[in-house]
């Protein structure tokens, strides 16, 4: 691929049920920024499973990546991506994978670390080419990736760590399962343990690279003052602070984003954005104790308390 301009990446770092679409979409409004969803999903999901782009269109017909992947599948085959991806960044253990790249770049397999992160960076530039952004901000979520992305040198790359209380990740992830008998415990158990392993994976991220390079921010801040995370946000990656609000009066209007997944779940469309604080009156006691007490004291160091919110906090 011919060397295109070096764009600076914005990798989102969070949980599912965290807030990291909203945040994405949110930051995809800003002049010169463009919202690429879960990029990983692209090999995996969106090209192995013909999947459609958020648009709505396939990738065939998608004015974006049909053009992004002219460049980027020049001398490269799906499948094998995929096995790169899957050893370099695997959904599972990504967490311990960060470590491994952090640490050594996970030379024990080398060759895929280095053909999967040029295979990522390529697919950067040639986003940034298409789209004419100067920012992407991908929301994978995944330690290994942000790991990863690190290090790559055609890219700028920069974390956004999104944190929710997990008493609302778990609680959100209650809400859309149908359970059997005790199944909400172990809900809770597995999504408290999901919660503090990529939590702390995150923060070794942020620590690694830095202020100049990372901000940590809650989805409840965000939700209660979006414009403020967009101008945190903004200046970390030395861009103009948003010409005027995206958000007025809780409202915002969201343009069109050509994710690798989505199916047309992206289209334009008008957003009301309201802090989603159910669990604290109905997630059941059970829940509540097991969810508090595996996550302590993590979720107090990032400024959650034992107690309930109260109404308007």
């Amino acid at each position: 691929m011919t060397p295109g301009p070096r764009p600076k990446v914005l990798y989102v770092l969070g949980t599912q049920r965290g807030g990291t679409t909203i945040a994405g979409r949110l930051l995809g409004e800003l002049p010169g920024f463009a919202f690429l969803g879960e990029l990983r999903k692209l090999w995996q999901l969106g090209l192995a499973e013909e999947r459609r782009c958020g648009c709505g269109q396939s990738y065939a017909a998608c004015e974006v990546w049909s053009a992004v992947l002219r460049q980027v599948l020049v001398g490269r085959d799906v499948a094998r991506v995929q096995r790169w991806q899957s050893v370099a960044a695997p959904d599972r253990r990504s967490s311990l994978q960060a470590r491994r790249l952090v640490r050594d770049g996970d030379r024990r397999h080398a060759d895929a670390v280095d053909a999967y992160g040029s295979t990522l960076g390529d697919t950067y530039r040639a986003l940034a080419s298409v789209t004419g952004a100067r920012v992407l901000v991908d929301t994978s979520k995944l330690p290994a990736d942000a790991a990863l992305v690190g290090g790559l040198g055609d890219v700028d790359a920069f974390l956004l760590h999104l944190v929710r209380d997990p008493r609302g990740v778990v609680h959100s992830t209650i809400r859309r399962s149908t359970p059997g008998p005790g199944a909400h415990v172990r809900q809770s158990v597995a999504g408290s343990a999901g919660w503090l392993v990529r939590h702390l994976a995150a923060a070794a991220l942020v620590r690694s690279v830095g202020p100049d390079r990372s901000v940590v921010i809650s989805y409840e801040d965000m939700v209660s003052d979006p414009n403020a995370m967009l101008e945190r946000v903004a200046a970390l990656l030395g861009e103009a602070a948003p010409p005027a609000p995206v958000v007025s009066d809780g409202l915002t209007h969201l343009g069109v984003a050509h994710t690798p997944i989505g199916g047309g779940r992206f289209r334009p469309e008008t957003v009301t954005l309201a802090l989603d604080q159910r669990w604290a009156t109905d997630l059941g006691a059970v829940d509540r104790v097991v969810v508090t007490g595996l996550t302590q004291p993590l979720a107090r160091r990032f400024g959650y308390r034992v107690s309930a919110p109260t109404e308007g906090s």
